[in-house]
């Protein structure tokens, strides 16, 4: 049994055994070494475990330097997803020793959802962002009736939804990928958080064919809410939205995540994602009156010399854009011009 790098792209191996493998994500997919390379300059190192002529496990992995970071090898960077993929728990700590013995970088990422996953020698274990979902019951009708009595106040948007005369639709031209982008950016923007750039969204729709969505709400002709979900297997994910915030009080958001369970249901999907939120907050909160429950992802990290990177340094007094918020001032996050954010955001995850 040999590790090799492969690539992904050109290897039919590779989407052959994640689509098989019961643990595996859309972030497995080969087509991410493209568009995170191509959006970012991230250079791709997958991993693949050879027994004879067929993989037995797969590691999705980037290399990143900045022009003042260190070198850093994740699987995968911009998600809290990856990790190893294998046909026991053995054969995934191989993969991850032979992604540490590569030698390539100062610090080694790799996220994973598996709890019984034992990190090797060296490994640090972090607890992740939790993920909320829940499962599509068959009966959808009984389900909202049922938020009467379980989520009053959900209950009750919804139906300020129905009276407000929201149409929701599945969208796929340039033109709608645009607008979501700017409701997006705004939306980011409110939050102090980081948009991830443009080009990363449109070659995701190109290259992720059927597991790339995105769903518009509008009133009277004028789109106010859009998100861009990931399908796989059975599950659908919420993953990017955006919304006009003078249209909140129409809620357009529940009117898309209702809208967006019913259209996985017509097929024969089973799981919504709601996305990442800590616990015991506002987000938190909308998630769960939903029926969503955490599940806990974890991070597994190996540094070389045992000390923290420049890049954990930055972070930990605030800047770079691992840590996924700007310490910027108020004033400053209220003048910054859209335009201005991209291009800041951009350089933060290409170069910090």
């Amino acid at each position: 049994m040999t590790t090799k790098q492969i690539d992904p792209l050109t290897d039919p191996r590779w989407d052959a055994y994640v689509r098989a493998h019961p643990r595996a994500s859309v972030y497995h997919l080969g087509a991410w070494a493209r568009i995170l390379e191509r959006s970012y300059g991230f250079r791709p190192r997958y991993l693949g475990l050879l027994r004879g002529d067929s993989l037995a496990g797969v590691l999705p992995l980037f290399r990143k330097k900045g022009l003042i970071s260190d070198a850093r090898m994740r699987s995968i960077p911009v998600f809290s997803y990856g990790g190893p993929l294998a046909d026991d728990d053995g054969l995934e700590r191989r993969l991850i020793e032979a992604a540490r013995d590569l030698g390539d970088a100062t610090s080694l990422s790799i996220n994973t959802d598996d709890r019984r996953l034992e990190a090797p020698d060296g490994f640090e274990l972090e607890e992740l962002l939790p993920r909320w979902q829940f499962d599509i019951p068959d009966d959808l009708d009984a389900l909202r009736a049922s938020w009467r009595k379980t989520s009053r106040n959900l209950f009750r948007s919804l139906k300020k939804a129905d009276a407000a005369g929201l149409e929701f639709r599945a969208a796929e031209s340039p033109r709608d990928l645009r607008t979501f982008y700017r409701l997006y950016v705004r939306t980011m923007k409110k939050h102090r958080s980081l948009p991830r750039s443009f080009r990363q969204v449109r070659l995701a729709q190109e290259l992720l064919g059927e597991s790339f969505k995105l769903f518009v709400v509008s009133r009277d002709g004028r789109d106010i809410a859009a998100s861009v979900y990931h399908v796989f297997g059975d599950t659908v994910e919420a993953v990017y939205n955006g919304r006009e915030e003078n249209a909140l009080p129409l809620r357009p958001i529940h009117a898309l995540e209702w809208n967006v369970i019913k259209w996985a249901a017509a097929r024969g999907l089973r799981r919504v994602n709601l996305g990442g939120a800590e616990y015991d907050t506002p987000l938190a909160r909308f998630k769960e009156q939903w029926g969503a429950t955490p599940h806990t992802r974890f991070r597994l990290t190996h540094r070389a010399d045992g000390k923290q990177t420049r890049t954990e340094a930055l972070v930990s007094v605030g800047y770079g854009a691992e840590s996924s918020e700007s310490r910027l001032t108020d004033t400053a996050w209220r003048l910054i011009p859209p335009p201005l954010l991209r291009l800041g955001a951009y350089m933060a995850y290409r170069y910090a």
